[in-house]
């Protein structure tokens, strides 16, 4: 049991870590996106602005399916650690 409470306590210093880092760029990727759509909304857009947006959205869309698997390592990590222990 102690090696599997080691193991989990790696999945989830790690996929916690990890998964914040990945948050802070979906975040930011989030806000360029926001930044494509104003400029085109106010018209301070030029030829390659869809292309950027279409960019974003699939930049956006990655990150987040990369931040719901670095949770679930990281939880699955947590639960091992805890069957493990038997604390949080």
């Amino acid at each position: 049991m102690e090696t599997l409470s080691i193991i989990g306590m790696i999945m989830m210093v790690l996929g916690f870590i990890n998964a914040a880092w990945v948050g802070i760029l979906y975040i930011i990727s989030l806000s360029a996106f926001a930044g494509t759509k104003l400029s085109k909304k106010v018209g301070t857009a030029n030829e390659k602005t869809d292309e950027y947006l279409e960019q974003g959205k699939s930049i956006s869309n990655g990150l987040l399916k990369k931040l719901i698997w670095r949770l679930a390592i990281a939880f699955t990590g947590w639960l091992m650690f805890y069957i493990a222990t038997g604390r949080f």
